[in-house]
């Protein structure tokens, strides 16, 4: 990558990290789900055309803390809804194993931890239908694992859920352009509705765009 192409990834990973850190303002909104997870596999696929070890690090963008903080709010939200309906639905089994907050998954040791998020995604799963009057959606499950994704692979894993492109041929510029795309036309227009509801959070979006020259 040249220097301009690192500049711009460093921008796609900081917005991709601020939305992690935000799930909980932007989670109920099904089009933002649909758009985080493209962006998550356009930057799945320029990571894949990198060839520098220490380039691929950096761009990952987020270290094995944060990753994890960002699983265990995501396993939570969609806890809490898993419960809710298991709770409706008077299955007190479900919804005991549903009872895990952010607290209970982040203190977890990380290989215990693995193995009780890949319990909590094929629980939402398995009633994701069910739970569509809750709210719930296959793309916000889909969220959830492209994070787990991301740190199985910073913490030396194979990713388990996302499928590796590669048939994929688009240049690397390609796929930045592709990138622009989405956000630009896209998902910013979205957060705006965020301008006047939770200026904060839409200001911190738009810091985390910006393009920083190095």
């Amino acid at each position: 990558m040249n220097q301009n192409q690192m500049n711009r990834a460093e921008m796609l990973a900081t917005t991709r990290t601020y939305l992690d850190a935000n799930t909980a303002v932007w989670s109920a909104v099904p089009m933002i789900n649909t758009m985080k997870n493209q962006l998550d596999e356009v930057i799945l696929k320029i990571s894949e055309h990198q060839e520098a070890q220490e380039a691929s690090r950096i761009f990952l963008g987020s270290n094995k803390t944060a990753l994890k903080k960002a699983v265990a709010e995501k396993a939570d939200i969609l806890n809490d809804v898993l419960a809710a309906y298991a709770g409706v639905e008077g299955d007190a089994a479900l919804e005991n194993k549903a009872d895990r907050s952010y607290s209970d998954l982040y203190k977890l040791a990380n290989q215990e931890f693995m193995t009780v998020i890949r319990e909590t995604i094929k629980l939402l799963e398995d009633n994701v239908e069910a739970m569509a009057d809750y709210g719930m959606s296959a793309d916000q499950i889909s969220d959830l694992k492209n994070s787990f994704d991301d740190f199985l692979a910073i913490h030396g894993q194979p990713r388990l859920y996302r499928v590796a492109s590669s048939q994929a041929t688009q240049a690397l510029e390609d796929l930045f352009s592709q990138a622009s795309e989405l956000l630009s036309s896209r998902l910013d227009r979205i957060m705006k509705r965020f301008k006047n509801a939770d200026p904060n959070f839409y200001r911190g979006y738009l810091s985390a765009r910006v393009v920083v020259d190095n």
